[in-house]
């Protein structure tokens, strides 16, 4: 059992690096490698009570969106492009919590709404270059 390259034809004929289970089974399992970030950009948001776009997904390559919640009461998250209200929201953060946005929503726009109208939401977008 070893590496190998099985042929596909995406127009080109790139080449698909997969795992072969048994020597002459023809079962393989492909692999994938996730690229690294390459760039990180910071938000700070001022916390509102007027629902917001907290932080403008970058580009569609954004893989990972980190929130650090440093307002004085809880802010509320959605993830769809509707603002949130303090009733229908997809995440909160109470003061102090950090929160890793799943990697399936990452290139969404953060959208936000604070309880009450003090301190700053922080937001690190990483994404890799394309």
């Amino acid at each position: 059992m070893a590496d190998s390259s099985v042929a596909v034809t995406p127009g080109s004929g790139a080449g698909v690096d997969a795992w072969q289970l048994g020597a002459g089974t023809g079962d393989f399992q492909q692999y994938v490698r996730l690229p690294v970030a390459t760039t990180i950009t910071h938000t700070a948001w001022t916390v509102s009570t007027t629902a917001a776009v907290a932080a403008t997904a970058v580009a569609a390559c954004v893989q990972t969106v980190m929130v650090l919640q440093g307002a004085t009461g809880r802010v509320y998250l959605r993830f769809d492009g509707t603002n949130p209200t303090t009733t229908v929201y997809h995440w909160y953060l109470d003061p102090d919590d950090r929160y890793e946005v799943p990697s399936a929503l990452a290139a969404s726009n953060v959208r936000a709404v604070g309880a009450t109208a003090a301190g700053t939401l922080i937001i690190a977008q990483c994404a890799t270059a394309g």
